[in-house]
Order: structure tokens, then C-alpha cells, then sequence
């Protein structure tokens, strides 16, 4: 894989080509963020990773082009009208998330007792044909043998 590095001022950053990944001055990868500020709702930008650690990176570089004055407005009218942070909306998204992966847990455990029902059954079956097959076999016999004896009793 190439890697490139770009510089320019107190801008840096290394990108995969493959990866689109940015990584900051530290050497870790820079997620990507989304910006809830006043002047930039809803702008994304990577950062470094340990910037809540207090780290002296200051890496930083915007993914979005600025947006207009409307579109900024538009925004922060939407969120305001939602009477909500954005980062309760995003807990709010976390829950369903969370919410979503019980469901699937919750639907993977049905499926999986259901596979071991039919697997019960199938057994079931198994042993129900076996026993059949041996019945038969039996009866075949014994009418065989009683044959046998009928034509040991016929006088010539």
C-alpha cells in the first residue's frame, strides 16, 4: 500500500491510498468528527485521536468545504427546533443502535433454538424410520418362515 504525506504550514497528514485514512502528527489514525459548533454544525473534520487527553497535536483538517450562510442556518434552526443537544441526539441514536443489535441478538437466539428443534426432530425421524425399517424386516421374515413351514407341511 502507498502512503503519501502532505504538508503545508500547521496542516500534516498521512493517507493511505487504499484507506482514505488520515493520521495525525502523534502517528495515530484521526477519526473523522462532525463539528456542533455554532459557526460549523454539522462540518466534518479530522482530528487527533488523543485531543481530550490534553495532547499538544493540534492536528486538524476539514473534510467539508465551508457551508454557506443559509445552509449553516438551516441547520442550526433544525437543531434548535429539536430543543436538543446534538449530543443527546446522538445518544439518542446510540440507544436505538443498542437497541437494534438486542433485537438481532434476540432474533439470532430464536433462530438458533429453532435450528435445535428441527435438529431434535430430525432425529426423531431418523430413529422413527430406523424403527420401521426394522419392523418391516421383522414381518418380512416371519412371513418368509411361515412359508417355508407351509411348504414343509404339504404332503406330495
Amino acid at each position: 500500500m502507498e502512503s503519501k504525506t502532505f504538508s503545508s504550514g500547521s496542516n500534516f497528514s498521512r493517507r493511505s491510498e487504499g484507506e482514505g485514512e488520515h493520521f495525525c502528527f502523534c502517528g495515530f489514525p484521526s477519526p473523522r468528527r462532525t463539528s456542533w459548533t455554532r459557526t460549523n454544525p454539522g462540518r466534518r473534520f479530522y482530528g487527533c485521536a488523543r485531543y481530550r487527553e490534553g495532547s499538544k497535536c493540534k492536528y486538524f483538517k476539514w473534510v467539508d468545504a465551508k457551508f454557506s450562510h443559509r445552509a449553516t442556518e438551516v441547520i442550526l434552526d433544525l437543531l434548535d427546533g429539536c430543543h436538543q443537544p446534538p449530543s443527546t441526539l446522538v445518544d439518542d441514536l446510540d440507544d436505538v443502535d443498542s437497541m437494534q443489535a438486542q433485537a438481532q441478538a434476540s432474533s439470532v437466539n430464536h433462530l438458533k433454538n429453532e435450528v435445535a428443534k428441527m435438529k431434535i426432530e430430525r432425529k426423531c425421524y431418523q430413529a422413527f424410520i430406523v424403527l420401521l425399517f426394522l419392523w418391516l424386516s421383522y414381518f418380512m421374515m416371519k412371513c418368509n418362515g411361515l412359508e417355508d413351514e407351509q411348504k414343509f407341511l404339504q404332503l406330495p
